[in-house]
């Protein structure tokens, strides 16, 4: 997007805060694009990151040559707005893996702006923690410094001054105006703050918070929505957290989101990724560190890592760990030898060609649900061992792709067996059954050797897709976080279906019992 097109985008200011600046978007009334600001210090008139697009020192005039260009260009990137926005993008990436219900909507073509759905914003902040930290343990001093909550806890917030967005007459403001807002108090606060005594009432229990009537845009915050804020934080810090912990060897320490209602009225997660939104806790670092980090240095460390957990390739991932220490030209070929994918993969192996249409069924629900690359053979144990050997042996040089083998058919076919005594792979068997077979007990001396369980047994090829599922989600976080996301759904669509039931019981008249005399 050009910066022409993405400044005509831009309709009226619509909230000027210390950390950040809302636009209306012209012809979009239900989004807005939100430009964070690179310093937030209304004290401070001198900027404290040097070689950032606002110093007056490093003016792109100033640099005669395209070397000195680009390292002004990188301080761009570097910025506190642009490394505060990029690392809001990576992390709405990873919630939409999970289908979260958030506000954003795009990425903007100017590195320190976004675009996303215009909100009211609830004002209340739960905030979600795995360790007590220092803020943590000052309020409740009975708590030991770094003790594990499990679960975690959710603390509630009441914040005094939610973002109010500004109504003005005029449609379209020039971005490039020296514009303040009219609004003291609209100025003063924004979620910089959302720690301080001034934004921060008290802490709320959960039972206060369901007794306590919260109108939000004329819209009464009901228990119902209350219970859903509640899962989408305990879904929300799960899905970062396992992130963490298994892309980056990271703990995270703590949470902090807060919710908007859209104009369809749809509670959604409304955060801009901070560094103070979360607290991460690095390999080998204490929970208090001594190190002298800037802000900046830090987000930048917080960017780069989420950078490689979402935008990882094949190529990167393979060049890094081979220490590949030569730079490529443009027009040189990328690969110089056929290296394997680092995707997740799935092989179905049918015993008959009765069992092919199965395999289908599972093939097209891992392919298109769960994007899972899926192969789909057809081997017999009994007709050529050697073939499947060998067939076999095309999987064990790919060390670095998560594998999974599902056999299909007959659960005395012996392909499970020669697969899970001949390799290193989970192998599932789906035994495929028919009415008379399923009202006979099965003879577990058939399939089994020396008591022992050589692989996993599924009835059911629904079973065999969600025992796939959970194996590879283990090695990939996309898989993990999707799963997780259908889980949040699943129980929410049981509290609102119990709510609907309980809303009908409540419309019907009592009915007349009648006993027989």
């Amino acid at each position: 997007m050009s910066s022409t097109t993405s400044t005509s985008m831009l309709g009226q200011k619509l909230f000027n805060g210390k950390t950040k600046t809302i636009y209306s978007v012209i012809d979009q009334p239900n989004l807005i694009c939100i430009h964070r600001k690179d310093f937030h210090d209304p004290a401070s008139s001198v900027l404290t990151i040097p070689g950032t697009r606002r110093n007056s020192v490093d003016h792109p005039g100033r640099f005669p040559n395209s070397q000195q260009t680009r390292l002004h260009t990188n301080s761009e990137l570097n910025s506190r707005g642009a490394l505060v926005t990029s690392i809001t993008n990576y992390v709405y990436e990873i919630l939409r893996q999970a289908s979260m219900p958030t506000f954003f909507v795009a990425a903007h073509g100017q590195v320190d702006m976004f675009i996303a759905k215009k909100c009211t914003m609830i004002p209340i902040l739960w905030i979600i923690r795995r360790f007590a930290n220092e803020t943590y343990v000052k309020r409740n001093q009975e708590i030991s410094l770094g003790h594990r909550f499990i679960p975690p806890i959710i603390e509630i917030f009441y914040k005094r001054h939610p973002i109010v967005y500004q109504r003005r007459t005029s449609t379209i403001i020039n971005p490039d105006d020296n514009y303040e807002s009219s609004s003291d108090r609209e100025s003063q606060y924004d979620d910089s703050d959302s720690d301080s005594d001034e934004c921060i009432s008290s802490i709320w229990s959960y039972e206060q918070l369901l007794n306590i009537n919260i109108n939000t845009d004329n819209v009464k915050i009901s228990r119902t929505d209350i219970e859903y804020m509640y899962e989408i934080c305990c879904t929300a810090f799960d899905i970062l957290e396992h992130v963490w912990m298994s892309q980056s060897n990271c703990q995270l320490i703590d949470l902090k989101l807060e919710f908007g209602l859209t104009t369809t009225k749809e509670i959604v997660i409304a955060n801009v990724y901070d560094i103070d939104t979360w607290h991460i806790l690095r390999p080998n670092e204490q929970l208090i560190s001594n190190e002298k980090n800037s802000i900046e240095e830090k987000l930048i460390w917080i960017r780069n890592s989420l950078k490689t957990i979402v935008d990882i390739d094949r190529h990167s991932f393979y060049q890094s760990k081979l220490h590949v220490d030569y730079e490529l030209n443009e027009q040189q070929e990328i690969d110089t030898i056929s290296l394997p994918s680092k995707t997740s993969r799935c092989i179905i192996i049918c015993s008959s060609l009765n069992d092919i249409e199965y395999g289908q069924q599972m093939k097209t629900t891992l392919n298109e649900i769960y994007n899972i690359q899926c192969d789909i053979r057809l081997f017999s144990i009994y007709k050529s061992t050697q073939t499947i050997l060998k067939f076999l042996s095309n999987y064990s040089y790919e060390h670095c792709r998560s594998t999974v083998f599902i056999t299909l058919g007959s659960i005395n076919n012996g392909l499970a067996t020669c697969l899970s005594s001949n390799s290193q792979y989970p192998i599932i068997h789906c035994s495929i059954q028919n009415l008379d077979q399923q009202n006979h007990l099965i003879d577990m001396n058939s399939f089994v050797s020396h008591d022992t369980l050589l692989f996993t047994i599924v009835f059911s090829l629904s079973s065999a897709v969600q025992n796939v599922i959970q194996i590879l989600a283990m090695n990939d976080w996309r898989l993990w976080a999707k799963q997780r996301g259908r889980r949040f759904k699943k129980h929410m669509d049981l509290i609102l279906a119990d709510q609907q039931l309980i809303l009908n019981q409540t419309m019907k008249p009592a009915s007349v019992l009648l006993i027989d005399k």
